[in-house]
């Protein structure tokens, strides 16, 4: 939907979820660079045969070579989901793309609880799974660019919480049935397994 220019209503709620956001990710980004001598944030990522762009949130030096860090809060809730269940796809694909595209070995994600200051640091390393997954992806995105056409819904739970929903349901009352008929989200082609990281737990001051 980016892409192809739909724009976001995004509630007050959901804005001021965003600014608090904003806020925490400038305090990370401090703790890195006090904590590493070698620390770039807010790194630009343009890539023209993914035909993808973006800006890794810092790319960090360690004694066995650079990494990635993605940095995400959440709410309680959604923190417990991902204690529970491990990182959320939207998460893990965004450090795999930077991984891939970057051309990178290791990263990390990081996802900080407000307001309980928890946090969780997934420990990852490139995965080509996830990076012929990411591919096709992205290539089915350029596909319907090029025609200016959304590809069909692919419904989930994802979409009561969704900034765009009214741009595919036209009502809530659509959005709940067809949600509640398709729970789980079923992309093509299936994601790939969430294997090979580790994770440890803190308490950030």
């Amino acid at each position: 939907m980016d892409v192809l220019g739909f724009g976001r209503l995004i509630d007050p709620e959901s804005q001021a979820a965003m600014r608090a956001g904003a806020d925490w990710h400038k305090t990370f980004q401090q703790e890195l660079m006090r904590d590493y001598a070698m620390c770039s944030v807010e790194v630009t990522l343009r890539d023209t045969d993914w035909g993808v762009s973006g800006r890794m949130d810092a790319v960090v030096e360690t004694p066995t070579g650079p990494a990635v860090i993605e940095y995400k809060t959440v709410s309680g809730d959604r923190f417990q989901l991902i204690q529970q269940g491990g990182p959320l796809v939207s998460h893990w694909s965004q450090l795999q793309l930077y991984l891939a595209v970057g051309s990178i070995p290791k990263g990390a994600l990081v996802v900080d609880a407000r307001p309980s200051h928890q946090r969780l640091i997934f420990h990852a390393e490139a995965d080509p799974m996830w990076a012929q997954w990411l591919r096709v992806r992205i290539e089915r995105v350029k596909a319907y660019q090029a025609v200016r056409k959304l590809p069909e819904r692919e419904v989930s739970q994802g979409c009561l919480s969704c900034d765009r929903w009214q741009r595919c349901f036209s009502s809530e009352d659509e959005r709940d049935r067809q949600v509640h008929q398709h729970p789980v989200w079923a992309p093509e082609p299936s994601v790939p397994d969430l294997v090979g990281y580790t994770v440890s737990h803190q308490v950030v001051s």
